[in-house]
């Protein structure tokens, strides 16, 4: 979409506002909008409220996981209204479930046998960002604690409790990442680098979700050289944490080489073991690799900060 400059009164520049976009965010004559200078870009940022969007899809033929995916991934794109069609009654158990567990704020505010609508009844704000996203990490850091509490004391059946926390990082990640695509001018230049973190911060989660799953009904011991493994990498996603919050590339330059440390301490472990015990090493391997990828992100996200300032 292009707009020509227009001159009035001799010095005054002028560009006209998409009338389609002015009538979606209720704007009018005498009306203040937010102005961002972006380089070479200015954001206009309308204070009103827009017009829901909505999008129907159909879920006939998908399987259960295709399902999920379908409607995770219409939740982080912003959609407020969604209209599905199905074929069977477990896609509508499918959509319950997805609706409780991760979909904050939403209902189905119509239903009939082949068919039903989502609805957001809340209205998300940008505002809501930072406390969300500080929210992910320490439940995944709590996760992580849990987890390691609960295998020193031998109490692997309360894995099965703990594993709830992974479905509140969900909600608190898919949250934020959908907030990142309705508001994309509210965080310029950060975008892409907070997606990658809540992305990887979301991930973590779901490596230790699969060792809740793998030891929920595990009769052995784990053994102490595999307990410290774990929380060496609990520190060094507490390390991360405290990174993004309070950056200095001192800190990073430590967090790597523990990094380095871990690697050569603990990845021979993983030739002596079998079974569950290899399984948790597999999973805490994992959740390193990721941990450290918040590196590049954070990095981009505090010299953006501060050519901003």
């Amino acid at each position: 979409m292009k707009r020509s400059v227009i001159q009035q009164g001799g010095k005054t520049l002028m560009v006209s506002l998409p009338i389609k976009w002015a009538k979606n965010y209720n704007i009018n004559k005498g009306d203040e909008l937010e102005l961002k200078i972006d380089g070479n870009r200015i954001c206009f940022s309308a204070s009103g409220e827009s017009k829901p969007e909505g999008i129907t899809v159909s879920f006939e033929g998908l399987s259960e996981r295709s399902i999920r995916y379908v409607l995770s991934g219409l939740h982080k794109s912003g959609y407020d209204e969604l209209n599905i069609f199905y074929d069977k009654q477990e896609n509508l158990e499918v959509i319950e479930d997805v609706l409780k567990n991760l979909y904050v704020g939403f209902a189905i505010v119509d239903q009939s046998d082949k068919s039903c609508k989502l609805k957001s009844l809340s209205k998300e704000l940008p505002d809501q960002f930072d406390t969300a996203l500080r929210r992910a990490f320490l439940v995944t850091l709590s996760m992580g604690d849990s987890i390691i509490e609960a295998i020193e004391k031998g109490k692997f059946k309360a894995l099965n409790a703990i594993i709830n926390l992974e479905k509140t990082n969900n909600q608190l990640t898919n949250f934020c990442e959908r907030l990142l695509n309705k508001y994309p001018f509210l965080f310029p230049k950060k975008q892409n680098f907070m997606y990658v973190v809540l992305w990887n911060l979301e991930k973590i989660c779901d490596d230790y979700k699969y060792i809740c799953k793998n030891l929920a009904d595990y009769n052995g011991k784990i053994s102490r050289e595999l307990v410290e493994f774990f929380k060496a990498t609990q520190n060094l996603l507490r390390g991360f944490y405290e990174l993004f919050y309070k950056f200095s590339l001192e800190k990073l330059s430590q967090l790597n080489e523990e990094k380095k440390r871990i690697e050569q301490h603990h990845f021979k472990l993983g030739e002596t073991l079998k079974g569950e015990e290899l399984k948790l090493w597999f999973y805490l391997m994992s959740a390193i690799y990721k941990i450290v990828e918040f590196s590049a992100s954070t990095c981009a996200l505090r010299y953006t900060t501060e050519t901003q300032q």
